[in-house]
């Protein structure tokens, strides 16, 4: 071993769990895949209940109000407990196999790759912190994305079209954006801790998931009232 301590840095929880995954690909898959993974479990319930008639019976109790609202709330949270468990897994069984050695900017020899990420002082002052912080970032996406589907259900009878209608939608922008340069837009680029280039931006992941969630509100809100309530 020549170089054991350097050894030891690169391969830690901090570098090696999925988000940070540095030369891997299973990370890339997971958040290019992650609209469809976010909206598998609730995001087609409506579908379901109108095909097997139980909504007749909400509407008959004259309970469609507290239905719909509580769709949409137990939507966005199941799709945030769906991607959270299996990265706070990751996170578990890294820290299980791998020194819990902190990352430090003088030794770690990818520490100018460190910098294209979202607080990048966070992550050598509180590597952990800044773990569960891209956690919370992938929680909400995953909860914005099954929003996007559930609000398509009102429209859309087909489960298929509505499970992968944000794919779609997401897949339709990244194109979008990436003809027009604006790299850094891309979810599945800022998405992930280690980012590589270009520098993600902060005040574009707050604006994109705010837009986000703004649409899908709005979209299932008119749906509620038009195709339901009336």
């Amino acid at each position: 071993m020549i170089y054991p301590y350097n050894y030891g840095v690169l391969n830690t929880p901090y570098q090696s769990w999925i988000e940070f995954g540095l030369g891997s690909y299973y990370r890339y898959i997971l958040f290019l895949l992650l609209p469809i993974i976010a909206a598998i479990p609730m995001a087609d319930m409506y579908a379901k209940d109108r095909q097997t008639g139980y909504l007749k019976s909400i509407l008959s109790k004259g309970k469609m109000k507290e239905y719909f609202r509580g769709l949409f709330m137990s939507n966005f949270i199941i799709a945030a407990i769906v991607i959270a468990t299996p990265l706070l897994v990751n996170v578990y069984l890294a820290f299980m196999t791998l020194p819990d050695i902190k990352p430090d900017p003088i030794v770690d020899l990818h520490h100018k790759d460190i910098m294209s990420t979202v607080l990048p002082e966070l992550y050598y002052q509180f590597p952990i912190l800044h773990m569960m912080f891209y956690i919370l970032i992938a929680c909400l996406f995953a909860g914005m994305y099954a929003s996007i589907c559930l609000s398509v259900s009102l429209y859309v009878n087909n489960r298929f079209v509505i499970l992968v209608s944000a794919f779609v939608c997401n897949m339709g922008l990244s194109l979008l954006f990436e003809f027009m340069n604006k790299y850094e837009w891309i979810p599945v680029n800022f998405l992930t801790e280690h980012a590589g280039q270009p520098y993600p931006s902060l005040v574009v992941m707050v604006a994109i998931f705010a837009v986000g969630m703004i649409v899908s509100t709005m979209l299932y809100t008119i749906g509620v009232k038009k195709r339901v309530m009336y």
